[in-house]
């Protein structure tokens, strides 16, 4: 099989079976015969784009599952070589993306240094799961009321609604990795 190449069948029928459905089972929650469902297995014929929504509907999982083994490796190496500064701000923020070499809007990982004559920003991303760790320093993130103060190996999980403005405390640089989940858009820092 080719690296693009998709066992659709041989995919459904291991998470049909890992749901300890029989077909007839699958077929009653998906309404497709379960010859339909036999033969898509078998991979004697192929299943619309409608029939995969229902299936992943009934696995109670994202239809892009099934193109994870195509689209994506198991692992991927970011060379650090390659994660240089992207770009300063006038904010006096530098910003290196860790994540270089990866699949666009899965994960993205950066470091934000910080010296300390920087302004506050916001961190970037809303929308995503995001998660900030301190290296170096000490940085308050004010998240709505609450006022958090990062020192290195301190973090924060902000959930995809929430606006956190951050901003370095004291005389030392700082540094903190941002990690977005997908969906995530160019920074703005």
């Amino acid at each position: 099989m080719k690296s693009f190449e998709i066992d659709l069948g041989a995919q459904i029928r291991a998470y049909r079976k890992k749901k300890k459905l029989s077909l007839i089972a699958l077929s009653r929650l998906t309404g497709i015969a379960a010859s339909n469902l036999s033969s898509i297995e078998l991979n004697k014929s192929s299943p619309t784009l409608i029939t995969l929504v229902k299936i992943s509907r009934a696995f109670d999982m994202k239809i892009g599952a099934f193109l994870d083994d195509v689209l994506y490796s198991k692992a991927i190496f970011c060379c650090g070589s390659k994660a240089g500064v992207e770009k300063t701000s006038s904010r006096g923020v530098s910003i290196s993306l860790l994540t270089a070499g990866m699949f666009p809007g899965r994960l993205h990982a950066r470091v934000l240094s910080m010296e300390t004559d920087s302004q506050s920003f916001a961190v970037d991303g809303q929308g995503t799961d995001r998660f900030v760790y301190c290296l170096k320093g000490s940085v308050a993130a004010l998240v709505d009321d609450e006022k958090y103060v990062l020192m290195p190996n301190d973090g924060i999980y902000l959930r995809p609604d929430a606006v956190a403005i951050c901003e370095i405390q004291g005389a030392q640089k700082a540094s903190i990795l941002v990690v977005n989940s997908s969906g995530m858009n160019e920074p703005s820092y």
